[in-house]
């Protein structure tokens, strides 16, 4: 870095000599050096900045490449799913229409209650069946 600050300087003593003027005092010089010097500081440290940020950046990308890409396989795979699913269920219509018969009772068991039990549970023989059961041996 002290190398581009002397180029800095040189050029800045030289600028000032081809314009005729009178070459600057020391302090003026200093002053020219200090300023060049802050100047590429803040030039350095916004590259590493822009770097940081830059990096950053590629991270995302990659976790949202990673994210894409699974997102496109479920996609693939559910649109399969759906595909299976609704060629089943044309087969099943077309197959449900050729037997009356069949889609009259498909339809009651549609229609009828989910949790309705369609008959009464019976009552065992004995009440107090699991202390009166046999040992095993």
């Amino acid at each position: 870095m002290s190398c581009w600050v002397r180029g800095v300087v040189v050029l800045l003593v030289l600028a000032g000599v081809c314009y005729g003027q009178d070459a600057p005092n020391p302090e003026q010089l200093k002053k020219m050096y200090d300023d060049a010097l802050a100047q590429l500081k803040a030039a350095q440290d916004r590259k590493n900045e822009l770097a940081a940020e830059n990096e950053k950046l590629q991270k995302q990308l990659t976790i949202m490449e990673a994210q894409l890409e699974s997102l496109q396989r479920d996609a693939a795979t559910q649109a399969s799913k759906t595909f299976f699913l609704r060629s089943y269920y044309a087969s099943w219509q077309r197959f449900i229409d050729r037997y009356p018969d069949l889609k009259v009772r498909w339809e009651a068991f549609l229609n009828a209650d989910v949790l309705s039990v369609p008959y009464s549970v019976p009552m065992p023989e004995d009440a107090n069946w699991p202390s009166t059961a046999p040992a095993l041996n």
